[in-house]
């Protein structure tokens, strides 16, 4: 049973401090002072028994009794702010925070131009924060709402992360304009070229590679490196060719002299899924934004035509 005298707000600080690793900067977001801060953390660490925080740098790293209890205090918080906004009364424009998004290089590509000129247009308020995160990391940096939401290929995870699928990756085969392999696009001529490979860090497995070898064929590499617009800034001025998904190899196709064309050989399709934590399953702008990427997704990256 929860102490009648325990304040309910102490815990709107916790959730502030554990956010912002910082009590100057949970001070500034809850419009409190810094004493404030501290005043309330040390009525919780009496509660608790337990520092709750510790300093490291300039930051507050949570204990492991607080990283314990903050998935439930996080939900339940979420639960209350819930009760107060109807999902016909969600008025984005209510709202001012960052959106904190856990997206690769290519995808922040295909998606920000669209993204980020709808809302500096309709809801300046709402602004956004992105950086890489590797598969491994994707589930803590979502519970600790380091990250709002992921946007990835199909990762296995526990029950606490929601997902669902965004869109479906196709592949398609990119080189320079007048290329010898526009003539005669085959398998045989697709592996005698040399390629170009742009592999990512925590990437295990090659979708294209695997395709190929239920061929018996392998392709030779003249380049690897870790970014497409680099690699297709090399192919667009040899022979060399790149294989990758079709939906940024068409965006970069605007910007440089190059073509986009089907491959010579079927590559399994590769599911991207949106990823979240439980705890922001009714969180109204987080609900809100998925929706907007989701919408987004089905305009800007259709399956492949005959041409790519």
């Amino acid at each position: 049973m929860l102490h009648s005298k325990i304040d309910l707000n102490l815990f709107l600080i916790l959730v502030a401090v554990y956010r912002e690793g910082s009590i100057t900067a949970a001070g500034k977001r809850l419009h409190l002072s810094q004493p404030a801060v501290s005043h309330a953390l040390s009525r919780l660490r009496d509660k608790y028994q337990d520092p709750l925080f510790v300093r490291h740098g300039r930051k507050m790293i949570p204990t492991e009794m607080c990283q314990t209890i903050m998935p439930r205090v996080l939900n339940s918080v979420s639960e209350l702010e819930s009760t107060l906004h109807n999902i016909g009364d969600f008025d984005v424009h209510q709202y001012q925070r960052e959106m904190k998004f856990g997206f690769r290089d290519i995808l922040e590509s295909i998606f920000f131009p669209e993204l980020t000129t709808d809302l500096m247009i309709n809801t300046p308020n709402i602004t956004v924060n992105s950086r890489q995160v590797s598969r491994i990391d994707m589930e803590a940096a979502l519970e600790n709402q380091a990250l709002d939401i992921v946007i990835d290929v199909l990762t296995p995870t526990s029950d606490d992360i929601q997902h669902t699928l965004i869109c479906d990756e196709h592949f398609s085969l990119i080189c320079r304009k007048n290329h010898p392999i526009l003539a005669d696009i085959s398998l045989v001529n697709y592996i005698k070229a040399d390629h170009a490979l742009v592999t990512l860090k925590d990437s295990a497995v090659n979708t294209v590679d695997m395709a190929l070898a239920k061929h018996g064929v392998s392709r030779k590499f003249a380049l690897k490196c870790e970014h497409y617009f680099a690699a297709t800034s090399v192919i667009s001025r040899c022979d060399m060719l790149l294989t990758m998904p079709n939906a940024y190899a068409r965006l970069l196709k605007q910007q440089m002299p190059v073509e986009v064309v089907l491959l010579p050989f079927e590559v399994p399709i590769l599911p991207i899924h949106m990823y979240w934590h439980k705890q922001a399953v009714h969180d109204p702008l987080n609900t809100w934004m998925r929706g907007k990427l989701l919408d987004i997704a089905k305009r800007v990256i259709p399956p492949p035509s005959n041409n790519a």
